[in-house]
C-alpha cells in the first residue's frame, strides 16, 4: 500500500503542475525565509544523509554505482541550498543558473548510478580513498556551479522583465530528461529484482524529474503556484531518497544489479 500511495503521488503532482500550467492561476504572496528552510530540511539535509550512507554503502559493498548516488545527492542538494539561500542577495539569474546545472550535473551522477547497476555492476576495487575523491569531486562541482553563477560568465538563464531564457529552460528539460530516464532504468531493475531499495529510488528520480518540469514551466517567477508545485515535488523527492538508502542500510540490501538481484 505504502508503495502505491508513494507512486501514486508522483502522478498526481505531475497532473497538478500540467493543469497549474495550463490555467496560469493569480500569483501567490512570497515565502521569505520559509522557501530557504524548506529547502534545507527537504533537500539539502536529504541529500547529506543520503551521501553519508552511500559511503557506507560504497565501503561495505564496493559498488561504484552507489558512489556516484552520493555524488549526485550531493551536487544536487547542495546547488539547490545556495539558489534558494542566496536568492535574495544573488538575484534570480544567479538562482536560475546554480539551480539548473546543478541539476543536470546530479542528473549526469544518477545516469551513470542507474547504468552500472542495470548492466549488474560487480564490486570494484577501492576503498576510502576512491570514496574520497568521488565526493571531493561532487563538493568542487558545487563550488565551481556557484563561482561560475556569481561570476555572470555564462550566458544569462534569467532576464529581468522576461523571465528565464531559452537557455534555462533547455538545460532544466534536459536534467529532467536525465532523472526521468534513470528513474526508467532503476524501475526496469526493480521489476525483476523487486528490491525496495531500487523502487524507492526510481520514485524518487520520478519526482525530482517532476520537480524539474514546475520550475521549467514556472518562467522563473517564485510566486507562481507551478514554481510552488515544482518544488513541493522536489522536497518529495528528497524524502524519497532518504527511504531509499535507509532501506539499503540493511546488510546485503544494497542492489548491485539485475544478476545479483535475481540470483
Amino acid at each position: 500500500m505504502l508503495r502505491f500511495v508513494g507512486a501514486l503521488s508522483i502522478l498526481v503532482l505531475l497532473a497538478f503542475v500540467a493543469v497549474l500550467y495550463v490555467l496560469r492561476p493569480e500569483q501567490v504572496a512570497p515565502l521569505s525565509l520559509v522557501f530557504p528552510i524548506l529547502t534545507i530540511v527537504f533537500i539539502t539535509s536529504c541529500s547529506t544523509v543520503v551521501a553519508f550512507v552511500a559511503v557506507k554503502a560504497y565501503s561495505r559493498e564496493r559498488l561504484l554505482s552507489v558512489l556516484f548516488l552520493g555524488c549526485g545527492a550531493i551536487v544536487f542538494g547542495y546547488t539547490s541550498l545556495f539558489a534558494a539561500v542566496l536568492l535574495g542577495t544573488e538575484g534570480q539569474e544567479f538562482s536560475a543558473t546554480v539551480l539548473a546545472i546543478g541539476a543536470g550535473v546530479s542528473g549526469a551522477f544518477h545516469l551513470l548510478c542507474a547504468c552500472l547497476t542495470f548492466t549488474g555492476g560487480r564490486p570494484k576495487l577501492g576503498g576510502a580513498r576512491l570514496a574520497s575523491l568521488w565526493m571531493s569531486l561532487a563538493v568542487l562541482s558545487v563550488a565551481l556551479i556557484v563561482v561560475v553563477g556569481a561570476s555572470g560568465a555564462l550566458p544569462a538563464f534569467y532576464v529581468d522583465g522576461s523571465g528565464t531564457t531559452p537557455l534555462d529552460r533547455v538545460v532544466l528539460g534536459a536534467a529532467a530528461a536525465t532523472f526521468a530516464t534513470s528513474s526508467g532504468v532503476i524501475f526496469v531493475v526493480f521489476s525483476s529484482s523487486r528490491s525496495a531499495v531500487l523502487y524507492w529510488y526510481s520514485l524518487a528520480l520520478a519526482a525530482t524529474a517532476v520537480g524539474l518540469v514546475g520550475v521549467a514551466v514556472s518562467n522563473g517567477d517564485m510566486t507562481a503556484l507551478p514554481m510552488r508545485a515544482g518544488w513541493a515535488t522536489l522536497y518529495l523527492g528528497g524524502v524519497l531518497l532518504v527511504t531509499s538508502v535507509l532501506s539499503a542500510e540493511r546488510p546485503g540490501a544494497t542492489p548491485s544489479g539485475r544478476e545479483s538481484e535475481s540470483a
